[in-house]
């Protein structure tokens, strides 16, 4: 497997996406480079974006990225940021429309002690994706199944003791990237799951001080992805 990055030491950071456009209340002008090439314009501006709605002193999971871990919200910066996203979604009544799925954007950051961030969520991902991630621990086929982090996304198969994980892709075939022992990522994945349950604590009362009419808590178990209906 000398082709292969035995990763050791991982986490799965529970992350929500806060989009620029969102957050923005001013006509503002995005950089005309990619992150690659001009890394400092895009941070500046997602920070003045994020800025229009009251959020500050906040970090992003990697520079240039617009992913926060979960655990970094302070209560205040909380409540500015599911203000944009309920009110995005046509209020709290929104919550409980039935033809809705109210889980916040964003999913599981892979990293290891030995190189970082591995692979973030990709577009139209979730934090409801902590099952994709569950699923993966016992997982044990032989060929190539799909583990959806959105669009791009990993694909992993069992090679004992190994599960491997491919390069992100959408139409190519995978290629084999990564390897990770199932006990140490259902290890990531309680410990994500704990730190979900955490942030969905904080939402609920949110949503208390809020006035929402429904459960608060069952909502805000939704709304992180621990919701199993």
């Amino acid at each position: 497997m000398s082709s292969i990055v035995e990763l050791h030491g991982i986490e799965l950071k529970p992350v929500v996406e806060l989009e620029p456009s969102s957050f923005s209340t001013e006509n503002r002008t995005s950089p005309q480079g990619s992150f690659r090439d001009m890394p400092d314009a895009w941070d500046h501006y997602w920070r003045a974006s994020l800025a229009d709605s009251g959020i500050t002193e906040i970090n992003p999971i990697l520079p240039g990225s617009w992913h926060i871990a979960t655990a970094e919200f302070s209560a205040s910066q909380l409540e500015k940021y599911l203000g944009v996203v309920f009110d995005e979604w046509g209020g709290l009544s929104s919550l409980d429309d039935p033809d809705s799925r109210p889980v916040l954007n964003g999913g599981l950051t892979l990293c290891s002690k030995d190189s970082g961030v591995i692979v973030e969520p990709t577009c139209c991902s979730d934090l409801g994706d902590i099952a994709n991630w569950k699923a993966a621990v016992a997982f044990e086929g032989e060929h190539w199944e799909t583990l959806w982090i959105g669009h791009p996304w990993l694909s992993m198969k069992f090679r004992q003791p190994w599960l491997l994980l491919s390069e992100l892709h959408e139409s190519n075939d995978p290629v084999e990237r990564w390897a990770v022992k199932p006990d140490e990522l259902g290890h990531a994945v309680s410990t994500a799951e704990d730190g979900l349950s955490r942030f969905s604590k904080m939402i609920a009362s949110v949503l208390v001080k809020w006035g929402y009419k429904g459960d608060a808590v069952s909502m805000s178990l939704k709304l992180v992805g621990l919701d199993d209906e």
